[in-house]
């Protein structure tokens, strides 16, 4: 009871005082083609440095603490204005497991068709760069799965964006026991009102898809699995002009789950969800209070705190769910190419009357050095 006390005030007394930037703005990479890189070679070197620690105690999810780094290092070279060809690599590990390295290369080519929509094939934009909300794609995956590879399109004009993508994780062959998995994802932004340096309205629309399975997988003890889920709401930001607070956000989203499985395996064939929302933005902090119900919900690439079912404990179930979501965090700017990032996430379990919680520190560097 006192750590819930203890939590419940920091939030309210952080946010009295304190608000900020987006969130997620120093984790997403600017995929735009600069017209003057043409013709000039570099070094871009991304690396994330983290600990993050989930203080999980109720019946759906279970705790556990991420300690590591996430490196990629790359080579660009720009032949022309429109044209980005990437090469390198990426390396995953955790702190006490420093002898199971995950390694990948990475291989990359953009196209800017024109000034408003852009092609990639191989390693592609991913993670948070698609905006997506939490209860459907987790946070968590920047840490522990940051690398996508397959093709994506973006489309980016005044009032209207959108990214679709296709993010193939695992590969089989002819023979392989094993199933393949891949993502396909629409995010969506239309914008319906805009007043400049006041206010917009627009209307969010995302969507993912996972599937499991494969016309040549051997493995007939695993079944074709294909998971859906897809959120729309509503998005107004105000943007306030003084020294403590520059924008207010209001969200509220409908979210879905269906299993479009053709033998369904899953404990609910479909379910619902409703996430409001209200984020508070400055240089500085970001700071978001939010309410989840969700009904026979599932999301296989979401935050596990949200589903209705454990994923890892057997016969747990909970069909209806209630969560109050608060959200404190922290970016400075260190040095040049180098951020501080602190993050605190709080659950409050409103039918088991459980609070769980996270907290999290990333070192990230992102910076690219001229070579010629």
């Amino acid at each position: 009871m006192k750590l819930k006390t203890v939590l419940i005030l920091f939030s309210i007394l952080i946010a009295s005082n304190c608000y900020s930037q987006s969130g997620y703005s120093y984790y997403v990479h600017d995929y735009q083609i600069n017209p003057n890189d043409s013709n000039k070679l570099f070094l871009e070197i991304d690396n994330t440095n983290f600990i993050k620690n989930n203080e999980y105690f109720g019946p759906v999810a279970e705790g556990y603490t991420l300690l590591g780094f996430n490196l990629t290092p790359k080579i660009q070279y720009f032949p022309n204005s429109r044209i980005k060809l990437s090469a390198g690599a990426n390396l995953l590990s955790y702190y006490g497991r420093e002898n199971e390295i995950n390694a990948s290369l990475l291989l990359s080519f953009q196209y800017k068709i024109n000034e408003h929509f852009d092609f990639v094939l191989g390693n592609i934009y991913g993670t948070v760069n698609h905006r997506l909300i939490e209860p459907i794609y987790d946070f968590e995956r920047f840490l522990n799965n940051n690398i996508e590879n397959g093709i994506q399109f973006l489309w980016n004009y005044d009032r209207f964006y959108t990214d679709l993508w296709l993010d193939w994780e695992q590969q089989i062959l002819q023979g392989d026991p094993f199933q393949e998995f891949f993502n396909v994802g629409l995010s969506s932004e239309l914008v319906l009102l805009k007043k400049e340096d006041r206010y917009s309205l627009s209307i969010p629309f995302q969507n993912i898809v996972r599937h499991e399975g494969g016309q040549i997988n051997s493995n007939n003890d695993e079944l074709l699995k294909t998971i859906f889920n897809n959120a729309t709401g509503l998005s107004f930001e105000k943007t306030i002009h003084n020294k403590y607070l520059n924008k207010i956000i209001f969200s509220s989203y409908i979210v879905n789950y269906q299993d479009l499985s053709p033998t369904k395996q899953q404990l609910y064939i479909d379910g619902t969800g409703f996430y409001p929302s209200i984020e508070l933005e400055n240089n500085s902090f970001d700071f978001l209070v939010g309410y989840w119900y969700g009904d026979q919900f599932i999301a296989p690439l979401g935050n596990p705190v949200f589903e209705t079912y454990s994923r890892t404990k057997f016969f747990v179930e909970e069909p209806i769910r209630q969560v109050i979501t608060s959200k404190l965090s922290y970016q400075k700017d260190v040095f040049k190419g180098i951020n501080l990032s602190v993050r605190l996430e709080s659950y409050y379990d409103i039918l088991n009357a459980n609070m769980e919680y996270t907290w999290g520190v990333l070192i990230i560097i992102n910076d690219r050095f001229f070579l010629r």
